[in-house]
């Protein structure tokens, strides 16, 4: 009973034995003894409600048999002779207790289960002819005679089940003539994969034949698990068109819970006015719901033509991007005031071989305002000459009220700055106003002013945050040079669960993590400020930290350190730890490591004085065990396990 079906919903299914019983008592044939059972399909009957065109009709065809389970089970076979509405089917009895009854035949229950429903083929596109039905009558005392329907079974002490059909009509735009697929992904796993306990969040149907009638109308038929699915109120559902050289997609909120019921026809249309067009991406409108895919290279340069000013605009990458053949990059904002927001998603992809040299703020997004995230750039490489910061990601990282969200982004290349600006960094010259969570930078910078970090040249807001990152490759600068940034220079903002690998060298004020952390200060303060910046659970595994030159005994310079160089001694600077063997080689033989307590606005850092240093403001933290790896002292520290992976010597982001 698949496709030359023409109406149930409700499906009423009786079946007696041709031989005469006794209703009242278990009348069950002998062991061996052959059966024939009458199944009928009432005329009045639907199996499938809702359907404006009256719902499907089932009726019964060659090959049909169903399976009686007992203790024993019996596949009973469709006779000859049969019509629509009535047919005999013949086979040996089985004995038990209690009965199931499993249309079509299947070996078992769990056979049923597993029938599953997130990918089908229908031959056209108007086409029901792979459509199944099924269904399972269980708990049945006699099988003698008995009733294929809910309300049967309900009134027997017994329980019924049936799948039931989803069908979408969709009025096209004019110029489509044929349709190859059609997808339903929504924002969360909502329907059943099979009758058992899969969800998914996609179904998918393809067609044989394409064409589409003059109509525009694609009718889609999906069979349905005999499972009830309840799709929550505020799910979003994208359907997706393969028509050729256009993708159609059409978005829908479910503004209600809806269910969509077993053993009913389930109907969702969808006029021509919802379908939108991808344009010359890959995919989507670049809407929340529905963000522009990008596939291709020459994609890319569409990105800037297609933000706005004052308004956000998303993409997402649907494969690595190998951008070696893309010449003078502009980045995406860089001009004042800096108001063109985006949302990046590189969903795990990989962007190759980018360049830039733009002269304002050479980067890919020049000043990130919204969101990138689950991208890695790698062979990255950017070189300015002019005064403006620079990073692999962006001059700045948000700015003003524009915020920047940084979430799974890894970087590698080279950032090379000849230019007179101060805030070079791997990512970002400037981190303005963000987030940086799970980051990593494996970059060579190299710049010859001041400023210059592996991850951002400096933080300069108190809306700044860097959680959970790691930096390696090297730092080049004249002064203020970290592993992770070369300085903090505004209050409030936070470094934590951070390390790097990074050899580190400039002339003075140089450090594993932060270089320089007293609001831009010389002197005079460090010992009564306040800044709030918090320094806490870092790691400086550096290659080294070493100054230029060293001239012997030269105490007129910033100090340097293994966590900061030169920092406010109220920071917050807490449970810090250096490598057992650090190479770090200040200006001067005056100003060696030592293990220094946490300190804070209540409890101010402890430094070795040296009698004439004027600017004798490092934090080392402690150091870490002899022979300890990173990810032990990492893990020690308590670092979050949903983030870092600790199973190597080195932690590595999940």
């Amino acid at each position: 009973m698949k496709t030359k079906v023409y109406s149930v919903l409700a499906l009423g299914l009786v079946l007696s034995l041709a031989c005469a019983c006794n209703k009242e008592t278990r009348d069950l044939p002998a062991p061996g003894q052959k059966i024939s059972v009458s199944a009928f399909l009432p005329e009045d009957t639907k199996v499938a409600a809702g359907d404006k065109e009256g719902g499907i009709t089932w009726s019964w065809e060659e090959g049909d048999a169903i399976t009686l389970v007992g203790k024993t089970s019996s596949t009973l076979s469709i006779d000859p002779g049969f019509t629509a509405k009535k047919a005999t089917f013949s086979g040996k009895p089985v004995s038990g207790d209690s009965f199931s009854i499993i249309y079509p035949a299947m070996a078992s229950v769990s056979a049923m289960d597993a029938i599953t429903f997130d990918t089908q083929v229908q031959a056209s596109t108007d086409s029901k002819a792979h459509l199944q039905y099924f269904a399972l009558l269980q708990d049945i005392k006699s099988y003698s005679s008995f009733e294929f329907s809910p309300s049967w079974a309900a009134s027997n002490g017994a329980s019924f089940k049936q799948g039931g059909v989803l069908k979408i009509v969709a009025s096209l735009p004019a110029e489509t003539t044929m349709v190859t697929k059609l997808a339903i992904k929504a924002s969360a796993p909502v329907f059943h994969a099979d009758n058992g306990d899969t969800m998914t969040d996609a179904l998918a149907v393809t067609f044989e034949e394409s064409a589409l009638p003059e109509s525009k109308t694609l009718v889609a038929w999906f069979t349905t698990s005999w499972h009830d699915t309840a799709i929550p109120a505020g799910t979003t559902i994208q359907f997706t068109a393969a028509a050729g050289d256009f993708t159609w997609l059409s978005d829908l909120s479910i503004p209600a819970e809806k269910v969509i019921k077993s053993g009913c026809v389930n109907v969702i249309e969808l006029p021509a006015s919802v379908w939108y067009n991808t344009g010359r991406y890959s995919g989507g409108a670049g809407t929340a719901a529905s963000p522009w895919i990008i596939t291709k290279p020459e994609q890319m340069n569409f990105i800037k033509e297609d933000l706005v000013a004052g308004d956000i605009r998303y993409f997402k990458l649907g494969a690595d991007i190998d951008m070696s053949g893309i010449t003078g990059w502009e980045p995406l904002n860089y001009a004042s005031p800096y108001d063109k927001q985006i949302d990046f998603d590189g969903a795990d992809h990989t962007i190759s071989g980018f360049t830039c040299d733009y002269p304002s703020y050479p980067s890919f997004f020049g000043v990130l305002y919204g969101a990138c995230r689950n991208v890695n750039f790698v062979n990255a490489v950017i070189n300015c000459s002019n005064n403006t910061g620079c990073g692999i990601i962006g001059g700045y990282g948000g700015t003003g009220d524009k915020h920047a969200d940084v979430f799974r982004v890894h970087v590698q290349g080279e950032v090379n700055f000849t230019g007179n600006k101060t805030g070079i960094g791997g990512m970002f010259g400037q981190l303005a106003n963000a987030s940086l969570n799970a980051c990593s930078a494996d970059v060579n910078v190299t710049s010859g002013k001041n400023y210059v970090g592996g991850l951002c040249g400096y933080i300069g807001a108190s809306t700044v945050s860097v959680e959970n990152c790691w930096t390696s490759g090297s730092v080049a600068g004249n002064q203020r040079a970290g592993g992770i940034t070369g300085g903090v220079i505004k209050e409030g903002s936070v470094i934590r669960n951070c390390y790097s690998l990074s050899a580190v060298s400039a002339n003075f004020c140089i450090a594993g993590i932060a270089g320089h952390c007293n609001l831009d200060q010389k002197s005079g303060n460090p010992d009564v400020s306040t800044p709030g910046n918090v320094i806490e659970k870092c790691i400086a595994w550096n290659e080294s930290i070493k100054a230029n030159s060293v001239t012997e005994g030269d105490k007129s310079h910033y100090s340097g350190g293994a966590i900061a160089g030169y920092t406010s001694m109220k920071n917050t600077l807490a449970d810090c730890m250096r490598k057992a063997d650090l190479v770090f080689v200040e200006y001067s033989d005056l100003f060696g490591l030592y293990d220094q307590e946490n300190a804070s606005a209540a409890t101010p850092l402890v430094v070795n004085a040296v009698e004439g240093a004027t600017y004798n403001y490092p934090y080392h933290g402690k150091t870490a065990a002899a022979g300890a790896t990173l990810s032990q002292v990492a893990q020690a520290l308590g670092w979050p396990a949903d983030i870092w992976d600790f199973s190597g010597s080195v932690p590595v982001l999940k």
